[in-house]
C-alpha cells in the first residue's frame, strides 16, 4: 500500500479546476454573469487554489520524508549495475522535462481552443444585441412553424413586407402559424435579421463554438494533468537516478458492462538484488500497451510514489529508449514484483 497515495492520487484535480474556471472566466465574462453565477466561480476559483497550494505543500513534506529514506520504499541504493554506455542517462532526465514542457505548450493550445469557442459565443450574442439596438423594424406573420428535435429545437418561417425568412427560436416560447411577430431586420444587409424575441444566430456558428469551448475545456484539463505530472516525474528522476531491473508487462483487462476495455498495463518490477514492487503504468502518448506480454525485460526505473518512469532501452515502433509513466501500488518488497 502507498502510504502517500491517498494524498496526492487527484492532486491534478486541484490544478486543472482553477485553470479551467479561469479560462471561462477570462473569455466569456459576459456569459458568466448572465446565468448569474460570478459568486459561484469565485468561490470555486479561491476554494481550487487554496486546494492546489495545500496539496503542493503536501506534496513537498512526502518528498522530503521520502528523501530522507533514500526512496528505499521504491528504489534500492545504487550500484555500479545500474550504468549502461548506450544510454546517456542524464540525457534521458533531461528529456522528461522537454516532455513537460511540451504538454505545457498543448494546454496553451487547448486553452486558446477554448478561447476561440467562447469568443465565438459572445460575438454571436453582442451581434444579436446590435442587430436589435440598431436594427429597423416590421410587423411580420408566421408562414409555417417546423420542428427539428426531440427537445424542441424549432424554426419559423416569417414573412414581412415581400420578404420571407427563417427564425430559429431559442427562447421557450411557442410559434402557430398566422401568429404576428415584430420583425428586426439591417436594411443594408437582408440576411441579418431577428425577432424582438429570437436572436436567430447561426445554428452552425452555434454549435461550432460550443463544441471548441467544451473540446477546449476538457482538453485543457488533460493537459494540465499531463505536464504536472511529466514535471513532477522529471523533478523526481533527477533527484533519485536510475535503477536497472528486469520486467515484466503484464496485460490487465476490466469488463464493463457494455464492452471489454483495455486499461494501463501492469510493470512488475524485479531488482537486482532480490527486491521487486509493482507498478501501474498511466494513460498517456508515452503508454505501455504496445509492450504488453513481453516478459524479463531489461529496464530502468526512477522517481518515487507516484511520480515514477521506466525507461526502456527501445520503443514500441522506433529504435531509442522508451520512457513510460507509471506509480507505485505497493512498495518495495524481498521478492516482490513477480507475476
Amino acid at each position: 500500500m502507498d502510504p502517500f497515495g491517498g494524498f496526492v492520487k487527484r492532486r491534478w484535480v486541484w490544478f486543472a479546476l482553477p485553470v479551467a474556471v479561469v479560462t471561462v472566466f477570462a473569455f466569456s465574462p459576459d456569459g458568466v454573469a448572465e446565468f448569474g453565477v460570478v459568486a459561484e466561480v469565485a468561490v470555486l476559483l479561491a476554494v481550487g487554489a487554496g486546494c492546489a497550494v495545500w496539496r503542493l505543500r503536501v506534496s513537498a513534506r512526502n518528498r522530503a520524508a521520502a528523501r530522507e529514506t533514500g526512496f528505499g520504499g521504491w528504489l534500492p541504493p545504487p550500484t555500479g549495475h545500474d550504468h549502461d554506455r548506450r544510454i546517456d542517462f542524464a540525457a534521458e532526465t533531461g528529456r522528461l522535462r522537454r516532455v513537460a514542457l511540451r504538454a505545457a505548450a498543448f494546454v496553451l493550445a487547448w486553452v486558446a481552443l477554448a478561447g476561440a469557442g467562447a469568443a465565438d459565443l459572445v460575438l454571436l450574442g453582442k451581434a444579436a444585441d446590435d442587430l436589435l439596438a440598431t436594427g429597423a423594424r416590421t410587423t411580420g406573420e408566421v408562414v409555417s412553424v417546423r420542428t427539428y428535435s426531440r427537445d424542441g429545437g424549432m424554426t419559423f418561417e416569417v414573412r414581412y413586407g415581400s420578404r420571407l425568412a427563417e427564425i430559429v427560436r431559442d427562447s421557450k416560447d411557442s410559434y402557430l402559424a398566422g401568429e404576428r411577430v415584430t420583425v428586426v431586420f439591417d436594411p443594408a444587409d437582408p440576411d441579418r435579421v431577428r425577432t424582438t424575441k429570437e436572436e436567430n444566430k447561426s445554428g452552425f456558428l452555434v454549435n461550432l463554438g460550443y463544441v471548441l469551448l467544451v473540446a477546449g475545456s476538457l482538453g485543457t484539463l488533460f493537459a494540465v494533468w499531463a505536464a504536472v505530472g511529466w514535471w513532477g516525474r522529471a523533478r523526481a528522476v533527477a533527484v533519485t537516478g536510475w535503477r536497472n531491473a528486469t520486467v515484466d508487462i503484464v496485460r490487465v483487462f476490466a469488463r464493463s458492462s457494455r464492452s471489454l476495455k483495455r486499461p494501463p498495463p501492469e510493470i512488475h518490477v524485479r531488482y537486482r538484488e532480490g527486491t521487486g514492487l509493482v507498478l501501474k503504468a498511466m494513460s498517456s502518448t508515452h503508454g505501455a500497451n504496445a509492450l504488453a506480454d513481453f516478459t524479463d525485460r531489461l529496464a530502468w526505473v526512477g522517481g518515487w510514489g507516484r511520480h515514477m518512469v521506466v525507461l526502456f532501452p527501445n520503443g514500441p515502433s522506433r529504435p531509442g529508449p522508451y520512457a513510460v509513466p507509471a506509480y507505485a501500488v505497493n512498495l518495495r518488497t524481498e521478492g516482490g514484483g513477480r507475476r
